[in-house]
């Protein structure tokens, strides 16, 4: 069962997704279904997203 996706995008870096971590109140940044990053600071994480 995947992790909840908060927000998705394709860009020419691919498909880039911000899910819920499967640790409890972390969140992560995948780039073509790879974990790139994970972090408790859901901002951090979006800005993150927002570089790609």
């Amino acid at each position: 069962m995947g992790k909840k996706v908060i927000k998705s995008k394709r860009t020419s870096y691919g498909l880039i997704e911000v899910r819920e971590s499967g640790v409890l109140g972390w969140y992560a940044l995948y780039i073509n279904g790879e974990l790139k990053e994970q972090s408790a600071d859901k901002d951090y994480i979006l800005k993150q997203y927002d570089k790609y």
